[in-house]
């Protein structure tokens, strides 16, 4: 199997929070983002989301837009066991990871790259239109690097989110 070419999917830079409404307010305001889409109260149980290969009990929300052609995106912990509440309390608001989107067809190939190239899984969730894994690159780079793998309504969707259709 051909090791997959990561670079030229960099989509995402993202931060993790303890006060949302701030965040989302100084990309607002001082950036000049238009408007984040929002997620709310994303929960572990309600997208099998794991946390160090056992099912977890985080929720969080996540907000996400566009600057330019990448996407920033806004995590704050609400609850439950992640390594989003881990970072905060480690490092205070901080950037936590990077992320790369793919077609879904190429996931599992880049996950297993990751994994085989010493990086391990810490957390995943899977939503109707993508699937997530992050995977332990803070040695390496001092963030974690997430794996996107969407369906052909996860990259509408983005579209979506870049022209501001939501």
């Amino acid at each position: 199997m051909k090791s997959p070419l990561l670079a030229p999917a960099f989509c995402q830079i993202a931060w993790v929070v303890n006060d949302i409404s701030a965040a989302e307010k100084f990309f607002v305001e001082t950036v000049g983002i238009e408007k984040f889409y929002r997620m709310e109260n994303l929960s572990a149980v309600d997208t099998a989301g794991t946390y160090l290969g056992k099912p977890a009990d985080w929720v969080f929300h996540l907000y996400i837009a566009y600057a330019g052609d990448t996407q920033i995106e806004l995590i704050q912990p609400i609850s439950g066991v992640s390594m989003f509440d881990e970072a905060l309390e480690k490092h205070g608001n901080s950037v936590q990871h990077i992320a790369y989107w793919l077609d879904d067809s190429e996931y599992d190939a880049a996950a297993k790259h990751m994994e085989d190239a010493g990086y391990p899984l810490i957390q995943d969730f899977k939503l109707p239109i993508l699937r997530v894994g992050y995977f332990d690159t803070r040695e390496a780079i001092g963030v974690v690097t997430e794996i996107i793998g969407s369906s052909e309504e996860g990259f509408k969707f983005r579209q979506d989110l870049k022209n501001g259709n939501f």
